[in-house]
């Protein structure tokens, strides 16, 4: 009877393996085959929820996001190698772009709708990248406690009468890394870090985000600072009294420097007729405006800046020069790490 027992019970525990591995194989299935487009998403965050939904309404395709930071998906596809089930690489940082196409992970694409709706200078030559948004990297100023001439480049952020009155995001952010390789591309690895240099002689505060910095601007902990322009947009949306103001650099120069949120197609990606179709509507009038509702400025010409921050488009901008910063990201980090920027 023991036998018996057993016996029985060994069918039982491996009906149910049996009833657990099924289970497995069909969410297996519902994770990677019941989207339309898989995207990697590093504008998780950013609110863009609005232009995925409406281009599942219009379309009725299925997007599935998989968020992360620019440099962690990167590593994901790296990674997957062609096992990938990206079909899409969305990041907020060019360099990384960058780096997926010397990597061999994005496939070039052109169509005419991309090439009408993103002007030349806002993607890439081979069609590995284009641009959905431009955010501008620039010193913030008190409009309390500092005119609105005493900065006017980056170089000032260094000036001796901003000690101890100086905030910055921390060395290891994608944005402030891109920023210095962008440095080192145009004017050299020698004056990047003579202006690196005189920041940190100001013993400027170091925080955790560009949300903290324009914070602490505002609450008199700072006078000066680096950030995005539209994390003080989105400020200034909620609180227009809010006190703090872009000091828009080298207006008589070269500009602002601008780096952009893009989008690739992934090489060998299953679902590519409908990813160029995203990435067609995304660069398009709809989505652009969804977009900069986030206070970004969209790469689309025919789409204006949002209301509460329309006297910024004018601002002159500098766009990071994507090939020869994303060679220079090493040099970058080891540059801030050699002056001390924490």
């Amino acid at each position: 009877m023991a036998l018996r027992w057993t016996r029985k019970r060994l069918a039982m525990v491996g009906g149910a393996a049996l009833v657990v591995i099924a289970a497995l194989a069909v969410a297996a299935f519902a994770l990677t085959g019941s989207a339309d487009i898989v995207v990697y998403n590093g504008r998780s965050q950013y609110g863009d929820e609005q232009a995925f939904k409406a281009f599942e309404e219009q379309t009725g395709l299925k997007i599935e996001l998989r968020g992360g930071t620019a440099p962690e998906l990167f590593e994901r596809l790296r990674r997957e190698g062609a096992e990938t089930p990206a079909d899409l690489l969305v990041t907020t940082d060019l360099a990384n772009l960058w780096r997926a196409k010397e990597a061999g992970l994005l496939e070039p694409v052109t169509t005419p709708a991309l090439q009408r709706q993103v002007p030349e200078r806002l993607h890439d030559p081979d069609g590995a990248w284009w641009g959905l948004s431009t955010r501008i990297r620039t010193p913030m100023r008190s409009t309390e406690r500092v005119g609105p001439d005493e900065v006017t480049s980056y170089e000032d952020l260094g000036d001796p009468k901003f000690r101890g009155r100086l905030c910055l995001r921390t060395s290891n952010n994608e944005y402030n890394q891109s920023f210095v390789a962008d440095q080192i591309a145009k004017h050299g690895e020698a004056a990047t870090e003579e202006m690196l240099r005189s920041w940190m002689a100001n013993q400027p505060r170091i925080l955790g985000s560009d949300v903290d910095v324009l914070e602490a601007i505002n609450a008199g902990r700072c006078d000066v600072g680096l950030t995005n322009h539209y994390y003080l947009g989105r400020e200034l949306k909620e609180n227009p009294q809010f006190a703090v103001a872009p000091a828009w650099p080298d207006q008589d120069g070269a500009g602002a420097h601008a780096n952009l949120s893009g989008v690739g197609l992934v090489k060998g990606a299953e679902h590519r007729a409908n990813a160029i179709r995203l990435m067609e509507f995304l660069t398009a009038r709809e989505a652009q405006e969804a977009i900069v509702e986030n206070s970004e400025f969209a790469v689309n010409p025919e789409v204006p800046p949002a209301a509460h921050i329309r006297d910024w488009a004018g601002v002159k901008t500098d766009p990071i020069d994507v090939e020869r910063a994303g060679q220079n990201l090493s040099a970058a980090v080891a540059l801030m790490q050699r002056v001390g920027w924490e």
